[in-house]
């Protein structure tokens, strides 16, 4: 699958990934559980090594929306929040059964290099893409464009939290689903 934080592609994470592969401790996060919970300050970060987590934020109305996933060999934990010492404003929950290699923030942050400043730059494109694509591309257009992107997101994330992610109901989402699967163009794609 290609890389679904597309930030990843500008940043050479290889000494990070060592880092954590040496220095973690294993750790076993059933689905459902939390990494991080919004409105407290992350402790720890880790690189995932199997299943995947989502990312949420609680709305207006208390419920959870996916804003983001992070999958096999990407990185968890909230450092914006923690570099300032403020309250997450996410939650980092298991998805599925996980493997991860956590290591304590403090520590890992000591790692990392004193400038931030391309990965934040990275990010900020990242967001800001996903963002403008809401206001441009429909549900079903943002949809085609994540699976054709990332084929293997549909057999790997819930139908609920894709639905999530692109802002539209379960049921919005198999009702496109279903009129994909019906027109001979598309069938193959999801």
């Amino acid at each position: 699958m290609a890389q679904f934080n597309s930030y990843i592609d500008f940043l050479d994470l290889r000494a990070a990934t060592d880092f954590c592969r040496k220095q973690g401790v294993p750790c076993l996060y059933k689905k459902g559980e939390r990494f991080v919970q919004q409105g407290t300050i992350a402790r720890y970060a880790a690189l995932v090594m199997s299943g995947y987590f989502k990312v949420t934020t609680l709305n207006d109305s208390g419920d959870e929306a996916v804003v983001n996933f992070a999958f096999p060999g990407h990185f968890i934990t909230d450092f914006h929040s923690s570099l300032h010492g403020k309250p997450s404003q996410t939650s980092m929950i298991a998805g599925t059964d996980c493997e991860i290699m956590r290591v304590p923030l403090k520590t890992f942050k000591e790692f990392l290099s004193p400038s931030l400043l391309d990965e934040y730059k990275s990010l900020f494109n990242m967001v800001f893409m996903r963002l403008l694509n809401l206001y441009r591309k429909s549900p079903r257009q943002r949809y085609v464009a994540l699976c054709e992107q990332y084929p293997q997101i549909v057999e790997t994330v819930t139908l609920k939290d894709l639905s999530s992610f692109l802002l539209i109901t379960p049921t919005h989402l198999s009702r496109i689903r279903r009129e994909l699967a019906k027109r001979p163009d598309t069938n193959n794609k999801k």
